[in-house]
């Protein structure tokens, strides 16, 4: 590969992974019907303000038409909802020269070659980083959170079924139905399955196992997030399962992407490498990051920590979800 293909390597790297993102994007968007967003917000700045009117409470009273007397005034207030910017790269992927002209190959298949794989862990990396968000801000929410873990005793598990998704679906009382999705590890699916294969009712139908809905239509989405298991537990690992509203998680991407192409001399073989960098806003429903304590360009463990979002929505069911922590 040619000193003068380096822009065609960077030109097919940014062009197969952008194409690649765009479709997976929109595909995963109406798999998890909304309940996690990705899209381009080409946020400005380390934060993403946006403000929105508070619901009223209590904006209808009943009028004595034959009484006299002042009325309690109510105020209109605005809630501030702040979506945090995240900076995120490759560290230096060798590509040397002679490789590419030792096996005859056109800077156009390394180029699209890194760029699905930079797309595919891209796209995971954002998933992973908003789950935690996810788990972090619910989880600490006792009125969304149900911990059927604590119920059992050494020796013995409480896993998740149907049943248990039910109950958790009910933390929202009469606003259950702005719950769309599941989010959970494929632990807690394969003992939904042996519940489900155990029931009578047939609860289940594997006529698709790829699109798996429980009783009420929402998609069971299930991913390996690192945020979704919990090792640090005393007796069993436990399992998160989030149940989420329309666009109860956002991660917008700032359309920022830079590439940068090296050739260093001195080496027994002339080397090569190629370093990318982006950012993306991260921003859950119900909650605003907190810029004094989280500060600018949080790392995964800031983003993971609860003192770092705040919670700004009054009534729990106006919030991202809810959360089943399981065996």
């Amino acid at each position: 590969m040619p000193l003068n293909s380096l822009q065609v390597f960077n030109d097919w790297t940014y062009g197969s992974m952008s194409e690649a993102i765009a479709q997976q994007v929109e595909l995963f968007n109406a798999a998890v019907n909304n309940a996690i967003v990705l899209r381009v917000g080409n946020n400005t700045g380390d934060y993403s303000d946006e403000a929105s009117w508070k619901r009223l409470a209590g904006l209808v009273i009943n009028r004595d038409a034959y009484a006299t007397g002042a009325v309690g005034a109510l105020t209109l207030e605005q809630l501030l909802e702040t979506s945090v910017k995240v900076g995120q790269a490759t560290p230096p992927v060798s590509i040397p020269a002679s490789m590419m002209l030792w096996i005859q190959q056109d800077p156009e298949a390394a180029g699209r070659a890194y760029g699905e794989q930079l797309a595919e862990s891209l796209m995971q990396k954002q998933l992973n980083d908003i789950l935690s968000v996810g788990v972090t801000a619910i989880g600490n929410v006792a009125g969304v959170t149900r911990d059927i873990s604590l119920d059992v005793t050494p020796g013995t598990v409480a896993t998740s079924t149907l049943g248990e998704l039910n109950t958790t679906a009910s933390l929202f009382g009469d606003a259950s139905q702005k719950l769309v999705a599941w989010i959970m590890h494929s632990k807690s699916l394969f003992d939904l399955y042996g519940t489900a294969l155990a029931n009578a009712e047939n609860l289940f139908t594997f006529g698709n196992v790829k699109v798996i809905q429980d009783g009420f239509g929402r998609p069971l989405v299930i991913t390996d997030a690192p945020a979704l298991i919990d090792t640090s537990t005393t007796n069993n690992d436990n399992y998160h399962t989030l149940g989420l509203v329309s666009e109860g998680l956002i991660v917008e991407s700032n359309d920022d992407f830079y590439q940068s192409t090296q050739e260093v001399n001195g080496d027994v073989n002339i080397l090569r490498t190629v370093q990318s960098e982006w950012s993306n806003n991260y921003a859950i429903q119900g909650w605003s990051w907190d810029k004094a304590n989280g500060g600018k360009s949080p790392t995964d463990a800031e983003l993971a920590t609860a003192a770092n979002w705040d919670k700004y929505a009054s009534s729990n069911k106006n919030l991202a979800g809810v959360l089943l922590i399981s065996n």
